[in-house]
């Protein structure tokens, strides 16, 4: 309450002297403005404190005696209440504040420091004033100007495109242009080579290139005299022009067998392998690993119905949940593992045969170790 009076008596007062404590000095602080944040501040007071002014004015205690309606000795007893709150708070916190006004603290040579904290402008005067944001002002051009601006970019834009086509025509006339002159310049050059016919760029002779031909007399169809080959002279002909082959000659009539094939198909014989034989021995071999696991860990399906406390995503973070609960005094604590379309492994706290048992057990449950358990039939 004491607060109260001081913040109020601040605004129509320059001096509030708290006794024993000091006085709140309000001096007058002009219109100012932020470069930085670009804002215009009204006028304002700003509150100083002088820890030396502790005599008592009576301006503080007679003005909560008139408003409170009390005597004067008890609204010193409030004000000296006040005052010992106030130390107490710098001892003990290195600070008090002064709500709506400003901060008490002692500095380095402990002497006791006010640091003022602006909330309520208490210049009469300037009652109502907000502050302003200076905002800077884009002139801009006249709508006139604007409009012949855009169609002056307009007409830019409409003159650069057939540019552009132009250009884009020219190279590839130009690019058409240079591959003729390469393709004929080749040509040239392959014309000025010693033996050089057209039959050079045929792409089949670069596989026939690894041999060379017969030397046997090709004969002249428009010479006097021509008689054209038997069916004979052409075959050997063509059989001197064709490389001779390396291949090795097989035996038409001939089988390849590969060595111990028998033996191999006997092998299979002997053993009388069957699938019925292998699927119970993986069977078994499940069994023995399921039996060989600790018996706190379920792996298949068992019909009957589990209490879970909580589902975890490693078979390690599971193992941890069941300690903790073993620790709690549970005793009787399971593991399952994930089911198809699950990845969690769930530690169940009970078991029973049926989910009615399950559901009529889970209140009990609830009430011991929290809502979130539920019921799984497994």
């Amino acid at each position: 309450m004491v607060e109260k009076h001081i913040k109020s008596l601040l605004y129509n007062h320059d001096c509030v002297i708290i006794p024993d404590f000091g006085g709140l000095i309000a001096r007058y602080v002009p219109a100012r403005i932020s470069p930085v944040k670009h804002t215009l501040s009204p006028p304002s007071k700003m509150i100083a404190f002088n820890e030396k002014l502790v005599l008592n004015d009576g301006l503080l205690i007679s003005t909560i005696a008139h408003q409170d309606q009390v005597s004067k000795a008890d609204a010193q007893q409030r004000v000296a209440e006040f005052v010992h709150q106030a130390k107490a708070s710098l001892q003990q916190e290195k600070r008090f504040e002064l709500k709506e006004i400003g901060v008490f603290r002692y500095n380095a040579e402990r002497r006791l420091v006010f640091e003022y904290q602006e909330a309520d402008n208490m210049l009469e005067d300037s009652f109502g004033l907000p502050e302003l944001s200076a905002r800077p002002v884009k002139q801009e051009e006249p709508a006139v100007l604007r409009t012949l601006i855009k169609e002056r970019q307009q007409e830019l834009v409409e003159e650069r495109q057939p540019l552009r086509r132009r250009i884009k025509r020219a190279y590839n006339v130009a690019a058409g242009l240079a591959l003729a002159g390469l393709s004929v310049s080749a040509l040239y050059f392959l014309s000025l080579q010693d033996e050089y016919n057209l039959s050079s760029l045929n792409p089949i002779t670069v596989f026939t290139s690894g041999y060379t031909a017969p030397a046997a007399a090709q004969p002249e169809r428009y010479a006097d005299g021509y008689v054209p080959f038997t069916e004979e002279e052409r075959v050997a002909y063509y059989a001197d022009m064709l490389p001779a082959s390396d291949a090795p000659e097989v035996a038409e009539d001939k089988t390849y067998e590969p060595e111990g094939s028998a033996s191999i198909t006997s092998g299979f014989e002997d053993t009388g392998f069957d699938t019925e034989d292998v699927a119970e021995e993986a069977i078994a071999a499940t069994e023995d690993a399921a039996e060989e696991a600790p018996a706190h860990i379920i792996y298949t399906k068992d019909g009957r119905s589990y209490i879970i406390s909580g589902g975890y995503a490693r078979l390690e973070n599971a193992e941890m949940g069941r300690a903790q609960l073993m620790e709690q005094g549970h005793e009787e604590v399971h593991i399952l593992l994930p089911q198809p379309g699950s990845r969690l492994f769930r530690v169940a706290l009970a078991s029973f045969p049926s989910k009615e048992e399950a559901q009529a057990s889970l209140t009990a449950y609830r009430e011991k170790y929290g809502e979130t358990l539920w019921v799984l039939n497994n």
